[in-house]
């Protein structure tokens, strides 16, 4: 299975690009950023962006798109550049026929490191050992990207991790 992992915002949007078979370890294909000027109009650099990611996903055909589902943000503004980033995202994930997955961040983080709050570098540290890597990713959007495709392996594809939930929901 090919999975795209997108961690959205309208200036910097990572991408990554993971393998997965069945009792195998994840493999790394391509991790990277989208960036979009700032000094440009929104709707050009949402264009930029639909076009980027399904360039990418005409390259690899992926079968899941796993996006980091926005949590809370005191800054609406904010809020609402990374919305429309999330919805460029979700489009490009419909027209190729993927199956959805969403996570917020702190469900990632707490995922991968065991505490919903950890830093960045803290999750680059996790990602790097999981996929034994020679060196963190970097930018942290990039690695963001691979996170979230990380907590969608554990979560849809560890036999221990559903038994756990579905222990904690019948309770």
């Amino acid at each position: 299975m090919i999975i795209l992992g997108i961690d959205p915002g309208t200036a910097s949007t990572g991408y990554a690009v993971l393998s997965f078979e069945k009792g195998k370890k994840p493999v790394l294909i391509e991790t990277a950023v989208v960036s979009t000027n700032a000094d440009e109009l929104m709707q050009n650099r949402l264009n930029l962006l639909y076009k980027t990611l399904s360039e990418i996903a005409k390259k690899h055909i992926p079968t899941v798109m796993v996006v980091e589902k926005l949590f809370f943000n005191t800054n609406t503004k904010t809020a609402i550049t990374v919305g429309q980033a999330r919805g460029i995202s979700l489009l490009v994930a419909s027209r190729g026929k993927m199956d959805l997955f969403e996570y917020t961040a702190l469900e990632a983080k707490l995922v991968l490191t065991g505490y919903g709050r950890s830093d960045k570098k803290v999750v680059q540290i996790a990602v790097k050992d999981c996929l034994k890597l020679k060196e963190v990713i970097k930018p942290d959007d990039a690695c963001d990207a691979v996170a979230m495709v990380l907590c969608f392996l554990e979560k849809e594809h560890n036999p221990l991790y559903r038994a756990k939930a579905y222990a904690k929901k019948k309770k």
